[in-house]
């Protein structure tokens, strides 16, 4: 039996509109509900509707129906949420600064965003940095909680693996790529028939040199504005479907360190040396066992996940006041 550590992804920053939130109606902090003996107050709720209501419920005001209707089922994920924090209090589970300073980076590298993007969707939201800490802190609990509630008592079965091997089997295969050099003798859109012959001369007297010796790639930076000396300008890898049909057939028709003729496309002629190339191949069970173990493992959680939380939900007590 193997076991591998359970990933669970952060959940992202709400995305910013267009234009600035209107502002939320004022409201008098009093009690939403109380789960358990812990309060959540009129303000957690109004602040975590500012994520998701729409802008004109936003400003509605606070005793509106379809205001209430809408915040309901936030007061709903918010009683969940305080029931899984005072599960893990009962198990003894902590967050450290450390932690909660990964988390937030890997949020902000995940959605790239800036200082100054992240102060601006967290003044939408009605956020300082500490109230933005302190969710955070609550999400990487939570997702603890879940690595030993249901991830810890999760187990894949080495049958289990080989069965999503092979029922995938399709799917792993790897496809013929290739690396290679690129130079470009451009036309003009409208170009006329004098200027494509131009072109093309241009182009087979660039190959000529190369045939007889020249380096390709000193060709390319010297044909390429912009090209930075000394590196290499070879792409990165490139598998079938990727380039247009001509270019590709005579790209992936070359050996490595071939160089194809001139190919006409529609911003001018091609030529291209194949740097290095990739046979296609299937993956063995062992190369593909981590991941496939990982992707059974997240599919059974997941698929645990609300059962357990319908279980904490029913044996709690919960009054909702809203």
């Amino acid at each position: 039996m193997r076991r591998t550590s359970l990933v669970i992804v952060l959940a992202a920053l709400v995305a910013s509109a267009s234009a600035a939130t209107p502002a939320a109606a004022v409201v008098v902090d009093g009690i939403a509900a109380v789960v358990n003996g812990d309060i959540i107050t009129l303000l957690e709720l109004e602040r975590a509707g500012r994520a998701v209501l729409d802008p004109r419920l936003q400003a509605a005001a606070p005793a509106g129906q379809e205001r209430r209707d809408a915040l309901l089922p936030v007061l709903d994920q918010l009683v969940l949420e305080r029931l899984q924090a005072q599960r893990a209090r009962q198990l003894g589970i902590q967050v450290s600064e450390q932690e909660v300073d990964a988390a937030i980076a890997d949020t902000r590298e995940g959605n790239r965003l800036t200082d100054e993007m992240l102060d601006r969707l967290l003044q939408e939201r009605g956020m300082t940095r500490e109230d933005y800490r302190r969710e955070m802190r609550g999400q990487v609990l939570l997702q603890k909680l879940v690595r030993q509630e249901i991830g810890a008592r999760t187990t894949v079965s080495d049958a289990e693996i080989e069965a999503y091997f092979a029922e995938h089997a399709g799917e792993w295969r790897r496809p013929e790529k290739i690396r290679m050099r690129h130079l470009l003798v451009p036309l003009p859109a409208e170009a006329t028939p004098a200027e494509v012959e131009e072109a093309r001369a241009k182009a087979a007297a660039l190959r000529t040199r190369a045939a007889d010796g020249a380096d390709f790639a000193d060709l390319v930076r010297a044909e390429t504005p912009g090209a930075e000396p000394g590196v290499d300008p070879v792409s990165g890898e490139i598998a079938r479907g990727e380039l247009f049909p001509a270019l590709e057939e005579a790209a992936f028709g070359l050996p490595v360190g071939g160089i194809s003729e001139p190919v006409r496309g529609p911003a001018g002629f091609h030529l291209v040396q194949v740097a290095e190339r990739t046979a296609a191949r299937e993956p063995s069970l062992a190369e593909m066992r981590d991941g496939i173990e990982q992707k059974i493992l997240d599919r059974k959680v997941r698929e645990r996940f609300g059962a357990w939380l319908k279980q904490l939900r029913d044996s709690a007590l919960v009054e909702i006041r809203y």
